[in-house]
Protein backbone atom coordinates (compact mmCIF):
# COMPACT_ATOMS: atom_id res chain seq x y z
CA UNK A 1 0.00 0.00 0.00
CA UNK A 2 0.96 2.91 -0.91
CA UNK A 3 0.20 6.67 0.71
CA UNK A 4 0.97 10.21 -0.81
CA UNK A 5 0.42 13.40 0.71
CA UNK A 6 0.96 17.36 0.53
CA UNK A 7 3.95 18.11 2.65
CA UNK A 8 4.77 21.55 3.74
CA UNK A 9 8.22 23.59 3.47
CA UNK A 10 8.11 23.84 6.70
CA UNK A 11 8.73 20.12 7.34
CA UNK A 12 12.05 17.98 7.62
CA UNK A 13 10.30 14.66 8.24
CA UNK A 14 7.59 12.91 8.58
CA UNK A 15 6.44 10.06 10.76
CA UNK A 16 3.62 7.28 9.40
CA UNK A 17 1.35 5.68 11.45
CA UNK A 18 -0.77 2.52 10.90
CA UNK A 19 -3.75 1.92 13.54
CA UNK A 20 -2.61 4.28 15.79
CA UNK A 21 1.08 2.78 15.48
CA UNK A 22 3.94 4.15 14.13
CA UNK A 23 5.47 2.03 11.26
CA UNK A 24 8.43 4.10 9.71
CA UNK A 25 9.75 7.21 8.95
CA UNK A 26 10.45 9.72 5.90
CA UNK A 27 11.65 13.09 4.54
CA UNK A 28 9.55 12.21 1.09
CA UNK A 29 5.63 12.86 1.24
CA UNK A 30 5.17 9.12 -0.22
CA UNK A 31 5.55 5.99 1.72
CA UNK A 32 5.16 2.27 0.62
CA UNK A 33 3.55 0.11 3.76
CA UNK A 34 4.60 -4.17 3.06
CA UNK A 35 3.36 -7.03 4.76
CA UNK A 36 -0.93 -6.23 4.76
CA UNK A 37 -3.20 -8.63 4.88
CA UNK A 38 -5.37 -8.70 2.02
CA UNK A 39 -8.63 -7.14 1.80
CA UNK A 40 -8.05 -5.49 5.04
CA UNK A 41 -9.26 -1.67 6.51
CA UNK A 42 -5.88 0.04 7.97
CA UNK A 43 -6.41 3.76 9.47
CA UNK A 44 -3.20 5.75 8.41
CA UNK A 45 -2.30 9.61 9.89
CA UNK A 46 0.84 10.99 9.32
CA UNK A 47 2.58 13.23 11.51
CA UNK A 48 4.84 16.23 9.76
CA UNK A 49 7.96 17.70 12.34
CA UNK A 50 9.58 20.37 11.76
CA UNK A 51 13.28 21.29 12.59
CA UNK A 52 12.38 22.57 15.89
CA UNK A 53 10.68 19.16 16.75
CA UNK A 54 7.32 20.63 16.20
CA UNK A 55 4.69 18.28 14.95
CA UNK A 56 1.17 18.42 13.37
CA UNK A 57 -0.52 15.99 12.52
CA UNK A 58 -2.37 14.74 9.83
CA UNK A 59 -6.24 13.35 9.02
CA UNK A 60 -6.93 10.18 9.12
CA UNK A 61 -8.04 8.15 6.70
CA UNK A 62 -9.08 4.55 6.00
CA UNK A 63 -7.89 2.49 3.15
CA UNK A 64 -8.44 -1.71 2.25
CA UNK A 65 -6.14 -3.74 0.78
CA UNK A 66 -6.89 -5.10 -2.59
CA UNK A 67 -7.73 -8.47 -3.05
CA UNK A 68 -4.49 -10.48 -3.95
CA UNK A 69 -5.85 -13.12 -6.67
CA UNK A 70 -3.11 -14.34 -9.57
CA UNK A 71 -4.24 -15.74 -12.64
CA UNK A 72 -2.99 -19.57 -12.30
CA UNK A 73 -4.70 -21.03 -15.50
CA UNK A 74 -6.83 -20.38 -18.38
CA UNK A 75 -8.09 -22.94 -20.61
CA UNK A 76 -9.95 -23.65 -23.90
CA UNK A 77 -12.26 -26.35 -23.80
CA UNK A 78 -11.31 -27.87 -27.32
CA UNK A 79 -8.55 -25.93 -28.78
CA UNK A 80 -8.20 -28.30 -31.78
CA UNK A 81 -11.82 -27.71 -33.01
CA UNK A 82 -13.96 -24.34 -31.81
CA UNK A 83 -16.56 -26.72 -31.48
CA UNK A 84 -19.44 -23.86 -30.79
CA UNK A 85 -19.93 -24.97 -27.28
CA UNK A 86 -21.70 -23.00 -24.78
CA UNK A 87 -20.41 -23.43 -21.32
CA UNK A 88 -23.02 -22.18 -18.85
CA UNK A 89 -21.84 -23.69 -15.49
CA UNK A 90 -19.01 -24.41 -13.32
CA UNK A 91 -18.06 -26.17 -9.87
CA UNK A 92 -15.71 -27.31 -7.56
CA UNK A 93 -15.81 -30.95 -5.77
CA UNK A 94 -14.54 -30.71 -2.12
CA UNK A 95 -11.04 -31.90 -3.74
CA UNK A 96 -10.85 -29.00 -6.05
CA UNK A 97 -11.40 -30.76 -8.81
CA UNK A 98 -13.22 -28.19 -11.33
CA UNK A 99 -16.57 -29.56 -13.46
CA UNK A 100 -18.31 -27.59 -16.12
CA UNK A 101 -21.15 -28.03 -18.30
CA UNK A 102 -23.03 -26.51 -20.94
CA UNK A 103 -24.15 -27.49 -24.80
CA UNK A 104 -21.74 -29.02 -27.67
CA UNK A 105 -22.83 -28.36 -30.79
CA UNK A 106 -20.43 -30.28 -33.06
CA UNK A 107 -19.03 -33.82 -33.28
CA UNK A 108 -15.79 -32.49 -32.76
CA UNK A 109 -16.22 -32.04 -29.17
CA UNK A 110 -13.92 -33.76 -27.18
CA UNK A 111 -15.16 -37.23 -24.98
CA UNK A 112 -12.62 -39.50 -23.19
CA UNK A 113 -12.41 -43.30 -23.27
CA UNK A 114 -14.62 -45.05 -20.70
CA UNK A 115 -17.24 -42.04 -20.48
CA UNK A 116 -21.04 -42.71 -20.66
CA UNK A 117 -21.62 -41.03 -24.30
CA UNK A 118 -19.00 -40.45 -26.82
CA UNK A 119 -20.99 -40.05 -29.58
CA UNK A 120 -22.62 -36.55 -30.89
CA UNK A 121 -26.00 -37.14 -31.11
CA UNK A 122 -27.98 -35.54 -34.80
CA UNK A 123 -30.44 -36.51 -37.45
CA UNK A 124 -33.46 -35.44 -35.29
CA UNK A 125 -36.34 -33.49 -37.35
CA UNK A 126 -37.35 -30.83 -34.59
CA UNK A 127 -34.24 -29.84 -33.29
CA UNK A 128 -34.82 -25.63 -34.62
CA UNK A 129 -32.53 -23.32 -36.51
CA UNK A 130 -29.79 -23.66 -34.11
CA UNK A 131 -29.42 -27.27 -34.84
CA UNK A 132 -28.33 -30.45 -33.14
CA UNK A 133 -26.66 -29.92 -29.49
CA UNK A 134 -25.81 -32.20 -26.17
CA UNK A 135 -25.56 -31.67 -23.14
CA UNK A 136 -21.67 -31.98 -21.84
CA UNK A 137 -20.11 -32.32 -18.54
CA UNK A 138 -16.32 -32.30 -18.04
CA UNK A 139 -13.60 -32.78 -14.83
CA UNK A 140 -10.36 -31.01 -14.94
CA UNK A 141 -7.92 -31.39 -11.82
CA UNK A 142 -6.61 -28.08 -10.21
CA UNK A 143 -3.79 -28.44 -12.56
CA UNK A 144 -6.18 -27.96 -16.13
CA UNK A 145 -5.77 -31.59 -16.65
CA UNK A 146 -8.93 -33.41 -18.44
CA UNK A 147 -9.39 -36.08 -16.40
CA UNK A 148 -12.74 -37.15 -18.12
CA UNK A 149 -15.54 -35.72 -20.85
CA UNK A 150 -19.13 -37.18 -22.18
CA UNK A 151 -22.07 -36.15 -24.06
CA UNK A 152 -25.43 -36.66 -22.77
CA UNK A 153 -28.32 -35.93 -25.15
CA UNK A 154 -30.36 -37.45 -28.44
CA UNK A 155 -30.92 -36.27 -31.53
CA UNK A 156 -31.81 -32.91 -31.18
CA UNK A 157 -31.61 -29.81 -29.30
CA UNK A 158 -30.25 -30.50 -25.93
CA UNK A 159 -28.12 -28.29 -23.12
CA UNK A 160 -27.40 -28.34 -19.72
CA UNK A 161 -27.85 -25.11 -17.70
CA UNK A 162 -26.52 -25.58 -14.63
CA UNK A 163 -24.50 -28.32 -12.55
CA UNK A 164 -24.04 -29.33 -8.62
CA UNK A 165 -22.29 -32.05 -7.42
CA UNK A 166 -24.27 -34.18 -4.84
CA UNK A 167 -23.05 -35.35 -1.73
CA UNK A 168 -22.44 -39.00 -2.71
CA UNK A 169 -20.51 -38.05 -5.51
CA UNK A 170 -22.73 -37.74 -8.58
CA UNK A 171 -23.01 -34.88 -10.88
CA UNK A 172 -26.65 -33.93 -11.47
CA UNK A 173 -26.92 -31.27 -14.22
CA UNK A 174 -30.47 -29.93 -15.39
CA UNK A 175 -31.49 -27.62 -18.79
CA UNK A 176 -33.38 -28.07 -22.03
CA UNK A 177 -34.05 -31.44 -24.18
CA UNK A 178 -35.40 -32.03 -27.25
CA UNK A 179 -37.38 -35.15 -28.28
CA UNK A 180 -35.23 -38.10 -27.87
CA UNK A 181 -33.26 -37.76 -25.01
CA UNK A 182 -32.08 -40.73 -23.31
CA UNK A 183 -34.47 -41.39 -19.61
CA UNK A 184 -34.24 -44.38 -17.47
CA UNK A 185 -36.79 -46.51 -15.95
CA UNK A 186 -38.77 -45.27 -13.29
CA UNK A 187 -38.23 -41.78 -13.32
CA UNK A 188 -41.04 -39.07 -12.92
CA UNK A 189 -41.51 -38.09 -16.59
CA UNK A 190 -39.29 -40.71 -19.15
CA UNK A 191 -41.26 -39.62 -21.97
CA UNK A 192 -41.09 -35.99 -23.85
CA UNK A 193 -44.37 -34.25 -23.60
CA UNK A 194 -44.41 -32.62 -26.45
CA UNK A 195 -44.95 -29.15 -27.19
CA UNK A 196 -47.18 -27.39 -29.50
CA UNK A 197 -45.53 -24.01 -29.48
CA UNK A 198 -41.85 -25.00 -30.56
CA UNK A 199 -39.16 -22.00 -30.05
CA UNK A 200 -37.82 -21.66 -33.69
CA UNK A 201 -34.21 -21.80 -32.47
CA UNK A 202 -34.19 -24.76 -30.12
CA UNK A 203 -37.34 -26.50 -31.62
CA UNK A 204 -39.39 -28.83 -29.57
CA UNK A 205 -38.70 -28.74 -25.31
CA UNK A 206 -39.12 -29.73 -22.69
CA UNK A 207 -36.91 -29.75 -19.39
CA UNK A 208 -34.65 -32.51 -18.22
CA UNK A 209 -32.60 -33.40 -14.66
CA UNK A 210 -29.85 -36.25 -15.25
CA UNK A 211 -27.58 -37.53 -12.36
CA UNK A 212 -23.77 -39.13 -13.66
CA UNK A 213 -21.88 -41.23 -11.97
CA UNK A 214 -18.93 -39.57 -10.17
CA UNK A 215 -16.56 -41.24 -12.85
CA UNK A 216 -18.21 -39.96 -15.85
CA UNK A 217 -18.84 -43.53 -17.16
CA UNK A 218 -22.65 -44.14 -15.93
CA UNK A 219 -25.94 -42.29 -16.09
CA UNK A 220 -27.36 -42.90 -12.92
CA UNK A 221 -31.08 -41.86 -13.36
CA UNK A 222 -32.51 -38.79 -16.33
CA UNK A 223 -35.94 -37.34 -16.46
CA UNK A 224 -37.89 -35.09 -18.51
CA UNK A 225 -39.84 -32.17 -16.76
CA UNK A 226 -42.29 -30.54 -19.22
CA UNK A 227 -45.51 -30.23 -20.24
CA UNK A 228 -47.30 -29.69 -23.78
CA UNK A 229 -46.14 -26.25 -24.68
CA UNK A 230 -42.52 -24.88 -24.16
CA UNK A 231 -40.80 -24.93 -21.29
CA UNK A 232 -37.29 -26.32 -20.11
CA UNK A 233 -35.17 -25.78 -16.38
CA UNK A 234 -32.60 -23.44 -15.58
CA UNK A 235 -30.95 -24.07 -12.88
CA UNK A 236 -30.49 -26.98 -10.31
CA UNK A 237 -29.41 -27.53 -6.86
CA UNK A 238 -28.96 -30.45 -4.22
CA UNK A 239 -29.11 -30.72 -0.85
CA UNK A 240 -27.54 -32.94 2.31
CA UNK A 241 -29.48 -36.12 1.30
CA UNK A 242 -28.93 -35.82 -2.03
CA UNK A 243 -32.94 -34.21 -3.13
CA UNK A 244 -33.07 -32.70 -6.29
CA UNK A 245 -34.40 -28.96 -6.33
CA UNK A 246 -34.94 -27.16 -9.94
CA UNK A 247 -36.73 -23.82 -10.97
CA UNK A 248 -37.52 -23.10 -14.97
CA UNK A 249 -40.62 -21.13 -16.84
CA UNK A 250 -43.67 -23.32 -17.23
CA UNK A 251 -47.33 -22.89 -19.09
CA UNK A 252 -50.12 -24.52 -17.39
CA UNK A 253 -50.76 -28.15 -16.88
CA UNK A 254 -47.24 -29.00 -15.78
CA UNK A 255 -47.91 -32.38 -13.93
CA UNK A 256 -45.26 -31.75 -11.26
CA UNK A 257 -47.42 -29.18 -9.45
CA UNK A 258 -48.29 -30.72 -6.02
CA UNK A 259 -51.48 -30.23 -3.79
CA UNK A 260 -49.96 -28.54 -1.04
CA UNK A 261 -48.65 -25.88 -4.16
CA UNK A 262 -48.48 -22.32 -3.25
CA UNK A 263 -50.24 -21.37 -6.49
CA UNK A 264 -51.18 -24.18 -8.58
CA UNK A 265 -51.86 -22.52 -11.96
CA UNK A 266 -49.80 -18.98 -13.88
CA UNK A 267 -51.12 -15.72 -12.78
CA UNK A 268 -49.51 -15.12 -16.21
CA UNK A 269 -49.58 -16.92 -19.46
CA UNK A 270 -46.27 -18.64 -17.41
CA UNK A 271 -44.76 -18.71 -14.64
CA UNK A 272 -41.99 -19.79 -12.47
CA UNK A 273 -42.08 -23.40 -11.60
CA UNK A 274 -40.06 -24.69 -8.54
CA UNK A 275 -39.82 -28.65 -7.53
CA UNK A 276 -37.91 -30.66 -5.28
CA UNK A 277 -37.59 -33.96 -6.28
CA UNK A 278 -36.36 -37.17 -4.13
CA UNK A 279 -33.22 -38.81 -4.69
CA UNK A 280 -33.19 -40.56 -7.24
CA UNK A 281 -35.84 -39.02 -9.47
CA UNK A 282 -38.65 -41.16 -9.13
CA UNK A 283 -41.22 -38.74 -6.93
CA UNK A 284 -42.02 -34.87 -7.22
CA UNK A 285 -41.66 -33.92 -3.03
CA UNK A 286 -42.95 -30.63 -3.88
CA UNK A 287 -43.78 -28.33 -7.35
CA UNK A 288 -45.86 -25.11 -7.58
CA UNK A 289 -46.18 -22.08 -9.77
CA UNK A 290 -45.15 -18.44 -8.66
CA UNK A 291 -45.28 -15.58 -10.78
CA UNK A 292 -47.70 -12.30 -11.56
CA UNK A 293 -49.60 -11.58 -13.84
CA UNK A 294 -47.19 -10.67 -17.05
CA UNK A 295 -48.56 -9.00 -20.20
CA UNK A 296 -48.56 -12.01 -23.16
CA UNK A 297 -45.81 -9.68 -24.53
CA UNK A 298 -43.37 -10.62 -21.37
CA UNK A 299 -41.91 -13.84 -20.95
CA UNK A 300 -40.98 -15.36 -17.02
CA UNK A 301 -38.08 -16.39 -18.05
CA UNK A 302 -34.47 -16.81 -16.36
CA UNK A 303 -34.70 -18.51 -12.70
CA UNK A 304 -31.94 -19.16 -10.11
CA UNK A 305 -32.28 -21.56 -7.26
CA UNK A 306 -30.31 -22.29 -4.04
CA UNK A 307 -30.79 -24.09 -1.04
CA UNK A 308 -29.00 -23.79 1.45
CA UNK A 309 -27.70 -26.17 4.43
CA UNK A 310 -30.90 -26.21 6.64
CA UNK A 311 -32.83 -26.86 3.36
CA UNK A 312 -34.56 -23.27 2.94
CA UNK A 313 -34.95 -22.55 -0.94
CA UNK A 314 -33.61 -19.30 -2.73
CA UNK A 315 -35.60 -18.37 -5.92
CA UNK A 316 -35.28 -15.35 -8.57
CA UNK A 317 -36.97 -14.90 -12.00
CA UNK A 318 -37.72 -12.30 -14.36
CA UNK A 319 -41.25 -10.87 -13.91
CA UNK A 320 -43.12 -8.34 -16.64
CA UNK A 321 -46.47 -7.85 -14.37
CA UNK A 322 -48.33 -7.85 -10.47
CA UNK A 323 -50.05 -10.01 -8.67
CA UNK A 324 -46.93 -12.50 -7.57
CA UNK A 325 -48.15 -13.25 -3.98
CA UNK A 326 -45.45 -10.82 -2.11
CA UNK A 327 -45.52 -10.95 1.44
CA UNK A 328 -46.64 -7.79 3.68
CA UNK A 329 -42.98 -7.31 5.04
CA UNK A 330 -41.35 -7.50 1.36
CA UNK A 331 -39.29 -4.74 0.21
CA UNK A 332 -41.05 -3.97 -3.10
CA UNK A 333 -44.41 -5.23 -3.20
CA UNK A 334 -45.12 -4.20 -6.99
CA UNK A 335 -43.76 -4.28 -10.07
CA UNK A 336 -41.82 -0.88 -10.78
CA UNK A 337 -42.14 -1.27 -14.73
CA UNK A 338 -41.41 -3.40 -17.96
CA UNK A 339 -39.42 -6.33 -15.79
CA UNK A 340 -38.35 -6.79 -12.37
CA UNK A 341 -36.47 -9.02 -9.91
CA UNK A 342 -39.21 -11.66 -8.34
CA UNK A 343 -37.35 -13.02 -5.42
CA UNK A 344 -38.53 -15.82 -2.93
CA UNK A 345 -37.38 -17.61 0.21
CA UNK A 346 -39.50 -20.80 1.62
CA UNK A 347 -38.43 -22.73 4.16
CA UNK A 348 -37.82 -26.69 4.72
CA UNK A 349 -41.31 -27.28 5.15
CA UNK A 350 -42.18 -25.52 2.08
CA UNK A 351 -44.03 -22.47 3.82
CA UNK A 352 -43.26 -19.34 2.13
CA UNK A 353 -40.69 -16.98 4.00
CA UNK A 354 -40.85 -13.97 1.53
CA UNK A 355 -41.39 -13.30 -2.10
CA UNK A 356 -40.72 -9.37 -3.18
CA UNK A 357 -39.91 -7.57 -6.27
CA UNK A 358 -36.80 -5.86 -6.84
CA UNK A 359 -36.23 -3.10 -9.54
CA UNK A 360 -36.69 0.05 -11.84
CA UNK A 361 -38.91 1.69 -14.13
CA UNK A 362 -37.35 0.70 -17.49
CA UNK A 363 -37.01 -3.07 -16.70
CA UNK A 364 -34.31 -5.97 -15.49
CA UNK A 365 -33.00 -8.60 -17.01
CA UNK A 366 -31.44 -12.41 -15.64
CA UNK A 367 -29.75 -15.13 -17.41
CA UNK A 368 -28.88 -17.97 -14.75
CA UNK A 369 -26.39 -17.93 -11.61
CA UNK A 370 -28.17 -15.01 -10.15
CA UNK A 371 -27.87 -15.10 -6.61
CA UNK A 372 -26.09 -16.28 -3.63
CA UNK A 373 -26.83 -16.91 0.07
CA UNK A 374 -24.30 -15.73 3.06
CA UNK A 375 -24.52 -17.53 6.00
CA UNK A 376 -26.95 -15.11 7.63
CA UNK A 377 -29.36 -15.49 4.99
CA UNK A 378 -28.79 -12.40 3.56
CA UNK A 379 -30.12 -12.89 -0.29
CA UNK A 380 -27.41 -11.69 -2.74
CA UNK A 381 -28.46 -11.10 -6.50
CA UNK A 382 -26.64 -10.05 -9.84
CA UNK A 383 -28.28 -8.91 -12.80
CA UNK A 384 -28.55 -6.47 -15.40
CA UNK A 385 -30.75 -3.75 -15.12
CA UNK A 386 -31.68 -0.63 -17.53
CA UNK A 387 -33.09 1.77 -15.05
CA UNK A 388 -31.41 4.42 -14.25
CA UNK A 389 -33.74 4.37 -10.94
CA UNK A 390 -33.06 1.07 -9.70
CA UNK A 391 -32.96 0.99 -6.10
CA UNK A 392 -28.78 1.63 -5.17
CA UNK A 393 -27.84 2.83 -1.99
CA UNK A 394 -25.72 6.89 -1.52
CA UNK A 395 -22.76 4.97 -0.49
CA UNK A 396 -22.32 2.12 -3.02
CA UNK A 397 -19.60 1.50 -5.03
CA UNK A 398 -21.21 2.97 -8.31
CA UNK A 399 -24.99 4.62 -7.02
CA UNK A 400 -25.54 5.73 -10.26
CA UNK A 401 -26.37 4.12 -13.49
CA UNK A 402 -23.44 4.11 -15.94
CA UNK A 403 -25.06 4.78 -19.03
CA UNK A 404 -25.31 2.98 -22.37
CA UNK A 405 -28.13 0.29 -23.07
CA UNK A 406 -27.86 -1.16 -19.26
CA UNK A 407 -25.25 -1.56 -16.24
CA UNK A 408 -24.39 -4.58 -14.39
CA UNK A 409 -26.80 -4.24 -10.98
CA UNK A 410 -25.93 -6.11 -7.68
CA UNK A 411 -27.79 -6.12 -4.32
CA UNK A 412 -28.17 -8.00 -1.34
CA UNK A 413 -31.53 -8.27 0.56
CA UNK A 414 -32.36 -9.12 4.37
CA UNK A 415 -32.85 -12.66 5.69
CA UNK A 416 -36.43 -11.42 5.74
CA UNK A 417 -36.68 -10.01 2.49
CA UNK A 418 -38.10 -6.28 4.32
CA UNK A 419 -34.90 -4.47 3.95
CA UNK A 420 -32.20 -3.65 0.60
CA UNK A 421 -29.35 -3.72 2.61
CA UNK A 422 -26.34 -2.88 0.15
CA UNK A 423 -26.98 -2.01 -3.62
CA UNK A 424 -24.94 -0.83 -6.77
CA UNK A 425 -24.69 -0.26 -10.15
CA UNK A 426 -22.01 -2.11 -11.72
CA UNK A 427 -21.73 -0.51 -15.45
CA UNK A 428 -19.91 2.04 -17.71
CA UNK A 429 -20.70 3.83 -21.14
CA UNK A 430 -21.75 -0.13 -23.30
CA UNK A 431 -23.94 -3.25 -21.94
CA UNK A 432 -22.84 -5.29 -18.74
CA UNK A 433 -24.61 -8.50 -18.37
CA UNK A 434 -24.10 -10.01 -14.98
CA UNK A 435 -24.64 -13.53 -14.24
CA UNK A 436 -22.48 -15.08 -12.30
CA UNK A 437 -22.70 -14.88 -7.63
CA UNK A 438 -21.12 -16.30 -5.38
CA UNK A 439 -19.97 -15.72 -1.46
CA UNK A 440 -16.37 -16.37 -0.94
CA UNK A 441 -14.71 -17.29 2.19
CA UNK A 442 -12.81 -14.65 3.21
CA UNK A 443 -16.43 -12.38 2.95
CA UNK A 444 -16.20 -10.76 -0.73
CA UNK A 445 -18.87 -11.01 -3.29
CA UNK A 446 -17.73 -11.88 -6.96
CA UNK A 447 -19.80 -11.86 -9.58
CA UNK A 448 -18.99 -12.27 -13.66
CA UNK A 449 -20.21 -11.66 -16.62
CA UNK A 450 -19.51 -9.45 -19.72
CA UNK A 451 -19.33 -5.99 -20.65
CA UNK A 452 -18.99 -3.57 -23.62
CA UNK A 453 -17.57 -0.72 -21.65
CA UNK A 454 -14.09 0.50 -21.73
CA UNK A 455 -14.37 2.70 -19.12
CA UNK A 456 -14.57 0.16 -16.10
CA UNK A 457 -13.03 1.31 -13.18
CA UNK A 458 -10.81 -1.99 -13.03
CA UNK A 459 -8.26 -2.35 -9.91
CA UNK A 460 -4.60 -1.77 -10.18
CA UNK A 461 -4.42 -5.64 -9.49
CA UNK A 462 -6.27 -6.63 -12.37
CA UNK A 463 -5.29 -9.32 -14.49
CA UNK A 464 -6.13 -7.07 -17.62
CA UNK A 465 -6.81 -3.45 -17.10
CA UNK A 466 -8.43 -2.30 -20.14
CA UNK A 467 -10.59 -4.24 -22.61
CA UNK A 468 -9.32 -5.60 -25.49
CA UNK A 469 -12.32 -5.19 -28.25
CA UNK A 470 -15.90 -6.24 -28.81
CA UNK A 471 -17.12 -7.64 -25.31
CA UNK A 472 -15.37 -9.16 -22.96
CA UNK A 473 -15.90 -10.96 -19.97
CA UNK A 474 -15.51 -9.36 -16.65
CA UNK A 475 -14.60 -10.36 -13.58
CA UNK A 476 -15.37 -8.03 -9.84
CA UNK A 477 -15.05 -8.69 -6.23
CA UNK A 478 -16.93 -6.40 -4.04
CA UNK A 479 -16.87 -5.97 -0.28
CA UNK A 480 -19.88 -7.15 1.80
CA UNK A 481 -21.35 -3.82 2.29
CA UNK A 482 -20.88 -3.25 -1.73
CA UNK A 483 -19.07 -0.14 -0.66
CA UNK A 484 -15.93 -0.82 -2.53
CA UNK A 485 -14.78 -3.33 -5.21
CA UNK A 486 -11.23 -4.43 -4.33
CA UNK A 487 -10.91 -6.74 -7.73
CA UNK A 488 -12.32 -5.45 -10.99
CA UNK A 489 -10.77 -6.98 -14.34
CA UNK A 490 -11.16 -7.60 -17.84
CA UNK A 491 -11.21 -11.26 -19.72
CA UNK A 492 -10.87 -10.83 -23.65
CA UNK A 493 -9.75 -11.09 -26.48
CA UNK A 494 -10.34 -8.54 -29.71
CA UNK A 495 -13.77 -10.62 -30.21
CA UNK A 496 -16.77 -11.37 -27.78
CA UNK A 497 -16.23 -13.19 -24.75
CA UNK A 498 -19.10 -13.72 -22.07
CA UNK A 499 -18.66 -15.20 -18.64
CA UNK A 500 -21.90 -17.30 -17.43
CA UNK A 501 -20.92 -18.59 -13.91
CA UNK A 502 -18.58 -18.50 -11.57
CA UNK A 503 -17.48 -21.15 -8.29
CA UNK A 504 -14.98 -20.28 -5.54
CA UNK A 505 -13.45 -23.09 -3.39
CA UNK A 506 -13.03 -23.52 -0.07
CA UNK A 507 -9.27 -22.54 -0.25
CA UNK A 508 -10.43 -18.95 -1.93
CA UNK A 509 -9.33 -20.07 -5.73
CA UNK A 510 -11.93 -18.43 -7.79
CA UNK A 511 -13.14 -20.63 -11.26
CA UNK A 512 -15.35 -18.70 -14.30
CA UNK A 513 -16.14 -19.60 -17.11
CA UNK A 514 -18.05 -18.80 -20.51
CA UNK A 515 -17.12 -18.55 -24.53
CA UNK A 516 -15.20 -16.50 -26.73
CA UNK A 517 -14.76 -15.75 -30.54
CA UNK A 518 -11.40 -14.49 -30.10
CA UNK A 519 -8.61 -16.45 -31.44
CA UNK A 520 -6.18 -14.41 -28.94
CA UNK A 521 -8.44 -15.02 -26.06
CA UNK A 522 -5.49 -14.91 -23.10
CA UNK A 523 -4.51 -18.71 -22.32
CA UNK A 524 -1.81 -20.48 -20.08
CA UNK A 525 0.63 -23.30 -21.81
CA UNK A 526 1.03 -22.17 -25.16
CA UNK A 527 -1.61 -20.67 -26.16
CA UNK A 528 -4.47 -22.18 -28.63
CA UNK A 529 -3.98 -23.56 -31.90
CA UNK A 530 -7.41 -23.02 -32.80
CA UNK A 531 -9.07 -22.50 -35.99
CA UNK A 532 -9.42 -18.77 -36.02
CA UNK A 533 -13.01 -18.40 -36.57
CA UNK A 534 -15.97 -20.12 -34.53
CA UNK A 535 -16.93 -19.65 -31.06
CA UNK A 536 -15.44 -21.97 -27.79
CA UNK A 537 -15.67 -22.60 -24.02
CA UNK A 538 -13.26 -21.70 -21.52
CA UNK A 539 -12.45 -21.49 -17.83
CA UNK A 540 -10.11 -19.52 -16.26
CA UNK A 541 -8.40 -19.96 -12.48
CA UNK A 542 -7.49 -17.51 -9.59
CA UNK A 543 -5.68 -18.59 -6.84
CA UNK A 544 -4.49 -16.31 -3.78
Amino acid sequence: MTLTWTGGSQFTGYRIYRNDVQIGTTTSTTFTDTGLSAVTAYRYFVRGETASGLSSPSGTITLTTPNMLALSLSKLLDPASRSNMLVRDIEFDSAGNIFVTGGALSASFPTTAGAYDRTFGSGGSSAGSFGPSDAFVMKFNRSGQLLWSTLIGGPNHDRAYGLEIAPDGGIVIAGRAGEGFPTTAGVIQPTFAGDTNPNAAYGKQDGFIAKISADGSTLLWSTYFGENNYGFLRDVAVDSNNKVYVAGPFFAGLAHITPSALQSAPNGQHDLVYARLNATATTVEYGTYLGGNEPANEVAAAPSIIVTPNRDVYLTIVEGGNGAPTTSTAYQKNNAGGKDFLIARFNASDQLVYATYLGGSSGEDLETHNIAVDGSGRLAIAGTSSSSNYPTKTDAYQPAFGGGSADGVVSILSADGSTLVASTFLGGTGREEVQGIEFAPDGLLYVSGGSTSSSLKTTSNAFQKSAAGGADAILAAFLPSLKGAPYLSYFGGSNDEQSNALAIASDGAVAFCGETASSNFPVTGGGSTAPSSGETGWWTLLQP
